[in-house]
């Protein structure tokens, strides 16, 4: 049972999707405001998900940095597009990055 104290709290999970390079990486180490994710000139640096959670004073957000959506080339390729839509399965928010 929640107490009083925590009857307004919310709480989600939101997945970060976009094209290879478009500032995922970025954008999660910018609104967690630490470095979680690396962040590389070169395509494809985020081979599998990367959690960040931003706590607020009603509100925790989990935001899960996925690899770019590419048309894979090699077994590696596959992986990733796989870790990329499962992700979709497993949140409540999809943010689409252009």
């Amino acid at each position: 049972m929640l107490s009083n104290e925590n009857k307004g709290f919310k709480s989600g999970f939101i997945s970060i999707i976009g094209r290879p390079n478009v500032g995922k990486s970025t954008f999660l180490n910018r609104v967690i405001g630490q470095k979680i994710a690396i962040m590389s000139d070169k395509p494809q640096t985020t081979r599998n998900k990367i959690q960040g959670v931003l706590t607020l004073n009603d509100t925790q957000m989990v935001f899960i940095d996925t690899p770019g959506i590419h048309k894979p080339k090699h077994k590696l390729g596959d992986f990733m597009m796989k870790v990329a839509q499962n992700t979709l399965k497993e949140v409540d928010l999809i943010l689409f990055m252009v």
